[in-house]
């Protein structure tokens, strides 16, 4: 299978001749996409976050991101190089096996939110780590040819990897899955695509040629593996945790149009995993899902380059059994860290539901799928993750991150502390929040997709138009779209009618009411556009019932896209419990509450027992069907430090069919 599968792949790759167009839209970009498009997303440099719930969250990873100290981010690569450390290590993962990915991770952070808020503190951080982790990769290579270009602060990396590159791999070894891994290190290549992808962050987002100058001699290093490996102990290696190894090289390729990277990103494909899903053939159960999906990130990129429409179909299809088949009422999936067999999901309400790096990813994949589609369905998806899991990721009070989000009645989120736990989603996390103004708008030559009803500014500079909307949607139902350009501009607006806006959203262009259409639809509005153009909305956000797939006795409550929360108070969380420290698993082992409180609806309808509180938005009391008593609800996202439940259980009576 291994083999035939891999062959299968170098097939697909021999077989393409598609022309690819230069483009320079961003730094260093030199190809376009080979394949065709319905709509490509906007530079981060064009939007910008307004006053709102999301900037909020932006703010604290601002300051968070501006505080680091650069000396202990450097400290492993330094260590690893023989080069004098100027700090100790950070903490946590950090020290334990995954040195150096924090660092790949604060690359791109620091880019991205340097792209839309041009922050000096950024600048100067990136520009203090570039010519030292250049030194780094100097002194790496000096002597010993086998790490010229290698930069990255693994302990022990050299010994294992010059083990894989003399050929150290046994295809036959019955624990072959992890036998890189076994080498005496935990997952070295997922560690060194977070460096290679800050390193591309940096370049693309910031311009910074010294960054591109790193990323391509680690490009060279990895390119040893495919030239002195066979197939099968190439694709034994990547087996194991590899993060987007494939991504990152295909945007390689986009910023050189070199062949070589072409083919060396291909050679990344791990083909046992990847060419069941290009013949829909769904083979999930059971598989560690943050391994999977970055994978398939990378065969979406490599459809866009090159135009493989079996990479295409594998992406789709994937993103289609997990968003359909596999995702929670939030937006996350798996449990601990894997996917479960589909309809299983309420066996899988545990304190290790959803990891936050699942649900980045799938955002990520969503940026690809909407643009090859620009279906509703994808930015339906993208909204329910974000408000309901990324923006409920970080604590207000202490800017820490989650790594589940805990689905077990009565159990609560846990948040990493600044130094001591740099965990892969704590990682993601400096990313998730700097990059909120993704996914908002989206555009081809005369249309814009405004997709997200968030607090932001965008500039279309094609069109010389700029926007503002003003909301703080999600805690408010009123959106306001200001126009603005020297001369009018003829363009289509395209506005999102959420599913969930029933009835019908209200909509008026300069005071006068226009015909929302259907929700689940684009509102099209296609005009030449003035200065002083205005456009206001009123969304609709009813509480509504959502029964779990497969197991509908199983529901949660919602406000418009909004999962609420019944929060259950903060009994034995004090102090705050954490994911890190000594035993990191502390926060599995407090117990649970002695009661629990239950919902008996009789299956009437959520508007008759649930009710908005008078004085307080975004809070809803349970009246008349609490067990033992009634409790408050509130949007998940909100909840931080006390214990909650989302998901609750409905007897169905003989007789009576479970409600809509």
């Amino acid at each position: 299978m291994l083999l035939s599968a891999a062959a299968g792949l170098a097939a697909w790759a021999c077989r393409r001749a598609v022309a690819i167009v230069p483009q320079g839209k961003r730094f260093g970009m030199r190809l376009d996409s080979a394949s065709p498009l319905a709509c490509r997303e906007f530079d981060l440099a064009d939007v910008t976050l307004l006053p709102g719930p999301f900037r909020d969250n932006m703010t604290r990873d601002l300051e968070y991101l501006a505080s680091f100290d650069c000396d202990r981010l450097l400290a492993p690569f330094e260590q690893v190089a023989g080069l004098a450390a100027r700090a100790p290590s950070l903490g946590g993962w950090e020290s334990q096996g995954l040195a150096s990915h924090y660092c790949g991770h604060y690359l791109s952070a620091a880019a991205m939110m340097h792209a839309h808020t041009r922050d000096p503190r950024l600048a100067q951080r990136v520009d203090s780590l570039l010519p030292r982790l250049a030194a780094c990769q100097e002194a790496n290579g000096r002597g010993d040819p086998d790490f010229r270009g290698y930069c990255a602060g693994i302990p022990r990396s050299k010994p294992a990897f010059k083990q894989a590159l003399a050929g150290h791999i046994d295809v036959h070894d019955p624990r072959a899955l992890y036998s890189f891994s076994l080498n005496g290190l935990w997952s070295p290549w997922y560690t060194v695509h977070k460096i290679m992808a800050g390193l591309r962050d940096v370049w693309l987002y910031m311009g910074r040629a010294q960054a591109r100058d790193i990323l391509l001699g680690m490009t060279d290093w990895a390119a040893q593996f495919p030239r002195r490996l066979s197939v099968a102990q190439m694709q034994t290696m990547l087996i194991s945790e590899q993060g987007g190894m494939n991504e990152v090289l295909a945007d390689v390729y986009a910023m050189t149009g070199e062949e070589t990277h072409r083919a060396l990103a291909e050679q990344f494909n791990q083909a046992a995993q990847l060419a069941p899903l290009m013949r829909h053939q769904d083979i999930l159960n059971g598989v560690h899902s943050n391994q999977y999906i970055p994978r398939v990130i990378g065969i979406a990129r490599q459809y866009e380059l090159t135009g493989s429409s079996d990479y295409r179909a594998g992406a789709e299809f994937f993103w289609q059994n997990v968003v359909r088949q596999r995702t929670f009422a939030f937006g996350g999936n798996g449990d601990r860290e894997n996917f479960f067999p589909i309809g299983d999901a309420w066996q899988h309400l545990s304190v290790g539901s959803a990891e936050t790096c699942c649900t980045y990813n799938m955002l990520k994949l969503t940026n690809h799928y909407f643009c090859w589609n620009a279906s509703m369905e994808a930015a339906d998806f993208y909204e329910r993750a974000l408000i309901n899991h990324i923006l409920g990721s970080q604590d207000p009070a202490s800017g820490g991150m989650t790594y589940y989000l805990s689905m077990r009645p009565g159990h609560f989120k846990t948040f990493s502390t600044k130094w001591d736990s740099c965990w892969c989603c704590d990682g993601t996390g400096m990313e998730n929040h700097a990059k909120y103004a993704r996914g908002i708008y989206y555009h081809d030559d005369g249309t814009l997709w405004v997709n997200l009803y968030v607090a932001s500014a965008l500039r279309w500079r094609e069109k010389g138009l700029t926007i503002r909307q003003h909301t703080r949607f999600p805690e408010s139902n009123r959106v306001r779209l200001e126009i603005a350009c020297a001369r009018p501009v003829r363009a289509t607006l395209k506005l999102r009618h959420p599913y969930w806006s029933k009835p019908a959203m209200a909509v008026r262009l300069n005071g006068t009411p226009v015909h929302p259409g259907k929700p689940g639809t684009y509102l099209d509005l296609t005009r030449r556009w003035r200065d002083g153009d205005v456009l206001e909305i009123d969304l609709r956000t009813p509480l509504r019932i959502e029964r779990m797939a497969h197991h509908p006795t199983k529901f949660s409550i919602l406000a418009g896209p909004t999962v609420l929360a019944a929060v259950l108070g903060d009994a034995g969380l004090s102090p705050p419990i954490p994911y890190a420290g000594a035993d990191q698993y502390q926060w599995e082992k407090v117990p649970d509450p002695s009661s629990i409180p239950t919902l008996d609806t009789q299956g009437r309808p959520v508007e008759k027992w649930v009710k908005p509180d008078p004085a307080e938005p975004l809070v809803w009391h349970i009246q008349g069907v609490g067990q033992p008593v009634e409790v408050k609800l509130v949007p998940l996202y909100r909840v931080a430090r006390e214990r909650y439940r989302v998901y609750f259980d409905e007897e169905i009576a003989e007789g009576r069919s479970s409600p809509g």
